[in-house]
């Protein structure tokens, strides 16, 4: 029973997810941090909070998450609520301009905030000495990048370019997940669900449906056979 009410949790979870990367593997990750009742999170462009909220219950993390949308902390603070945790705050507001005193243990970049040095830069204004800094990224299954894509999604490089210019900040990866095709169906489905809701409240509404459809052409023709995304556990020497 147990077994079957863990399950069924991972895949609520998952419906909150604002990543292709599973539940069990941001787990995994979690677990070979090492993360404790004594480990501080800090979770920028955290959407619903929701990798705080698992982490927190499987671990005992506290932590804060940033996010500039109003609607997906308020649904983020009624689970977390609901749920009885109470270690996690989620803030609004524009990442770029979030202050805190706090040094933590682990920093999360769930978005490429303008690049990726702009973004590994704002992450360490709050990253403890030797922490470890994730970064969740979209990459390119092939070398040869379809421009159509590299324009929707504002740059996408291999795994093997992408590491190198990490390196090249001093950092390397320590660890990392990736998602899977059913991830990515459940990510975009999810997008295509709220984007319909939308259109039925105002049938007019011409440029959220062009949104969907673009949406639509750019999951099947290149994001599915040509992407994956990834968390990269980041640490420097």
């Amino acid at each position: 029973m147990t077994n079957y009410a863990d399950k069924l949790k991972c895949i609520v979870d998952n419906q909150y997810l604002i990543s292709m990367v599973p539940v069990d593997e941001l787990l995994r990750i979690g677990y070979e941090l090492g993360l404790d009742k004594n480990s501080r999170v800090l979770d920028l462009c955290c959407g619903y909070g929701t990798l705080l909220k698992i982490w927190s219950e499987a671990f005992g993390i506290s932590g804060t998450g940033v996010d500039r949308c109003k609607e997906l902390l308020h649904t983020g603070k009624k689970r977390l609520k609901e749920s009885g945790v109470d270690h996690i705050m989620l803030e609004h507001g524009d990442v770029t301009k979030y202050c805190d005193s706090t040094k933590y243990d682990v920093v999360i970049c769930s978005e490429t905030i303008g690049s990726i040095e702009n973004t590994f830069k704002l992450g360490e204004k709050f990253l403890k000495d030797g922490g470890t800094l994730l970064f969740q990224k979209v990459y390119s299954l092939t070398e040869n990048v379809p421009e159509e894509l590299s324009e929707f999604d504002g740059g996408v490089y291999p795994i093997s370019k992408l590491n190198k210019r990490f390196n090249s900040l001093g950092y390397y990866i320590t660890n990392l997940a990736t998602g899977t095709e059913n991830d990515w169906n459940r990510y975009h489905t999810s997008s295509v669900r709220s984007d319909l809701e939308k259109i039925r409240k105002n049938p007019k509404d011409i440029k959220q449906k062009n949104r969907l459809d673009k949406w639509n052409d750019m999951h099947f023709m290149y994001r599915m056979p040509f992407e994956n995304q990834a968390m990269f556990c980041l640490e420097k020497i």
